[in-house]
Order: structure tokens, then sequence, then C-alpha cells
């Protein structure tokens, strides 16, 4: 019987052998460490193209053509952008990416462009808000554009602003209201107009003329007393009675008798005042002036419609049955609710007021 061999003998040159190329492995991979600058490129390593991972991206960065989403934590996202549309048919170079980085011609952006070394210039980091900082032209900041000017300049002789004979605002409806006495009776005007907060009143109820409707709560006239006179045939046709603008003769009289001239001076005396006002509500660049001559002219247009007037009563409010008329401004509808002859009279007396306050009459 032949003699055995001890127990693992036989592989003790195999294991010289692992040990023999775990040495090889360490030592490959400890000069590939180095050569890449403190990270292992393997396909460098194993005969790649000898470039490391950082020299990678950056050139994907300088724009051969590759485009990254970096995602929130900053690192690359799932896909590429690699030439052609993307997946939505955003073409490469205008699809953003995540917190205000955007990709461009296939170059990272973040504020600025992509430096030699793959980092964004410092200069030209992203606000704290993703928004891009504004750059400086070549002849310094950019100065914003001049608002443009006012459409009807005002006539000669208008107050300016600044001017010391000015009341204070806070306190202007008083010596506003004494002007105006000397034009018409004290008890005239305050039976037919709203006088406290009455630059505010006068801004937002011009402003609204042209508009859909004037809030009642700012309107600078009080409302006409009586109720709306109608025609109403079996509850199937309603119409507005001619008798109804008879409830407007007394307010029309008053406001012709004042006269244009007299309207045009007090306005013009307290021009600053009332464009104050017009810029605190919400038009910081507008001309209040401008909106004087708009809602004149907007009233002005307002046709004359055949009589009767048909009405339809749809909730609590009568409105008008033809869409046409109901989709005429507040000022229009005042016009036709007055009735022709009023209107007449009415449009004479605001054709002399836009004479008065722009030098040139209306056709």
């Amino acid at each position: 019987m032949a003699s055995r061999r001890p127990y693992g003998s036989s592989n003790g040159s195999t294991w010289l052998w692992l040990l023999i190329l775990a040495l090889a492995i360490a030592i490959l991979l400890f000069y590939g460490w180095q050569r890449g600058g403190g990270s292992i490129d393997l396909p460098a390593l194993f005969g790649g193209s000898g470039e490391s991972a950082a020299e990678r991206v950056r050139g994907a960065a300088s724009g051969n053509g590759v485009a990254a989403t970096i995602g929130s934590g900053g690192a690359a996202g799932a896909g590429v952008l690699a030439g052609g549309p993307s997946a939505d048919g955003t073409p490469v170079g205008e699809r953003a990416g995540v917190d205000g980085l955007t990709t461009t011609n296939g170059a990272l952006q973040s504020g600025g462009q992509v430096a030699a070394d793959g980092q964004v210039a410092a200069s030209e980091q992203v606000a704290p808000d993703g928004q891009v900082p504004a750059t400086p032209g070549p002849d310094g900041p950019e100065e914003a554009a001049p608002s443009p000017g006012p459409k009807y300049p005002l006539p000669a002789g208008a107050a300016q602003a600044g001017d010391p004979s000015l009341p204070d605002p806070a306190r202007s409806d008083e010596p506003i209201l004494e002007a105006l006495t000397g034009i018409a009776p004290r008890v005239e005007l305050g039976r037919f107009g709203n006088i406290g907060d009455f630059t505010r009143r006068v801004v937002i109820t011009v402003d609204n003329l042209p508009r859909e409707r004037v809030p009642a709560q700012y309107s600078i006239v009080q409302r006409i007393p009586g109720a709306l006179v109608i025609d109403n045939r079996d509850n199937e046709v309603i119409e507005l009675n001619p008798e109804n603008s008879r409830r407007y003769d007394t307010f029309v009289s008053f406001a012709t008798s004042i006269g244009a001239r007299h309207l045009a001076s007090v306005y013009l005396r307290f021009y600053p005042l009332f464009q104050r006002e017009y810029q605190l509500i919400g038009f910081p660049d507008g001309h209040f002036h401008d909106r004087v001559i708009e809602a004149i002219d907007d009233m002005l247009a307002a046709p004359s419609p055949r009589q009767p007037i048909r009405l339809r009563q749809p909730k609590v409010h009568y409105i008008y049955a033809d869409p046409a008329l109901e989709r005429l401004s507040a000022g229009q509808k005042i016009m036709i609710r007055i009735g022709p002859e009023n209107a007449a009279r009415l449009k004479q007396l605001l054709r002399e007021l836009r004479v008065e306050l722009i030098g040139q009459r209306s056709e």
C-alpha cells in the first residue's frame, strides 16, 4: 500500500503563487493611485485613454457636446443630453436644470461660463435665490430705461410737484372744498358729491370709468335717489322706461352749471395731489392726466342705442339684454342710463373740459 502525503503539503506552491499575485495587484493599484492624483482610474490603468475621471468631467463641461443635468445635491443626474432634442423635445442648450443651473450648448452653467478647470468663476456664482446676478456691460452697469412721458402734457399754469402752496395730502379735503365752494354752493356739493377723502375718490372714480364698474364705496358722486323706472310686460319683456332719465336731470344741471373752465382750474391747481394718489393706488409710472383724458374720450364714444332699451334680471340687478350694451364700460353705461338728452348735455361739457385740459378738440 502506497504511503499517503500529509494533508495540504501538495498545495504549498499554490499559496505561494497567490501571495505573489496579490502583492503584484497591490503594487499596480498603488501606481495607479499615484498617477490619478489621489483617485484610481481603472480604464486608464488597464489600457484606457490615460485621462483621469476629473479630466473627463471637465472635458464634458467645456463643450464636447454632452450636458449633464445637476441635481440639488450637486451630483450628476441619471441622464445626459448628448446632442439633438431631449425626451420632451427640448433642444440641447434650452433645458433648465435644478436649483438655477442651466445646460447650455453642452456646458454646465451656474450664472456664468465654466472656467478652464471646470469650475464656475467666483465672480459669477448663482445668487442665493437661484437668480443670475446682473453682469455690468463694458460701459458699466446698465441703466433702467426711463419711463415714457405723458401722452397729454399738462397745460401751462398747472401746479407742479413740490409747490409750497399745496396742502398736506392728509389734510387736503378742506382746502379743496374751499376752492370748490368758490364755483358751486357748498350745499349742492354735499348733495351730489362725496367730499371725504376727496383726492382718492376722484382718482379711483376716473380710473374705473373706462373699466367694467366703479366701486360704489369709492365713488366721488353720491348715488342718485329713486328706483329704476322700468316697463314690465307680463314678466317677459323688461324695458327701461324713458322717464327713468328724469332722475338724473338735477345732477346733470348741477354739473353743467359749474362749467368746464372752473372744473379745470380746480383740477389743475391741485393736480400734484391727484397724481400722487394715482401712483399710490398702483400706477407708480403712470400719469393721471392721461387717464382723465382717456376717461373723457371713452364717455364721449358712448353709443346712442335705439329706444326702448330692453333689460334682463338674471338675479337681483338688471342688466342690458343686448350683449353689446352690457359689454360697455362703466362710463358709457352711465351715458345710456341718464337718457339721450342728458347724455348730449354731459357730452358737451366733457368736450369743453377736454379743450381746457389739452387745448384741442375731440372729434
